[in-house]
């Protein structure tokens, strides 16, 4: 009975240790133009700054499916404005023109890290040392450090930026929709959306 006893309380502690290590966003920084009064955006084009087109696609997207989810006219530039053109300021600033956006949300990675844990659980020898059990498990965990910025498409000034820290094992599209959820619940506190 004591053996099952400890097994399960170690095996708890594991998986403790296990699931608190995919914690998912931290915010690091905030700031809201203080000149801003009141003005929410209600047209907003979402751009993904990445090197890769599927991930600037998944971000995109995602990112629009929460903002139209909360009543917010949104589209993903990746259907407007082509990869190879997406670093082309004039195509930009046209393009947001001719669609009549009032915001444009951009986002980029500014660091990336990744690392290894390890969690060890040693079940002592038992019955005079004829069952010894050991649990080990491996983690990889990324961290991203992502920075969101709100433009008011008008006067092309930043009016809001969010910085943090988002933490994933394995894959971080698992995530986005950690990071977005906190980027717009932040855009609704501060009353831009």
């Amino acid at each position: 009975m004591k053996t099952s006893t400890r097994l399960f309380s170690a095996l708890s502690i594991l998986m403790f240790f296990l699931m608190t290590s995919c914690a998912s966003t931290k915010v690091t920084g905030e700031w809201k133009d203080p000149n801003l009064t009141s003005k929410q955006f209600k047209n907003i084009l979402v751009m993904g700054i990445a090197k890769q087109p599927k991930n600037r696609r998944l971000y995109e997207d995602e990112f629009v499916r929460q903002l139209q989810a909360k009543g917010v006219i949104a589209i993903s530039s990746h259907t407007i404005i082509s990869h190879e053109n997406m670093w082309d300021r004039a195509t930009i600033v046209q393009t947001i023109e001719n669609k009549g956006f009032d915001g444009v949300i951009i986002t980029r990675v500014v660091d990336f890290k990744a690392r290894q844990q390890y969690y060890d659980v040693n079940m002592h020898d038992y019955y005079n040392r004829s069952y010894h059990y050991r649990v080990r498990s491996t983690t990889d965990q990324q961290k991203f450090s992502f920075e969101s910025n709100l433009y008011d498409a008008k006067t092309e000034q930043p009016v809001f930026s969010l910085s943090s820290n988002t933490y994933a094992q394995e894959n971080i599209n698992k995530r986005l929709d950690s990071y977005i959820t906190t980027v717009l619940n932040k855009l609704v506190q501060n009353n831009l959306l």
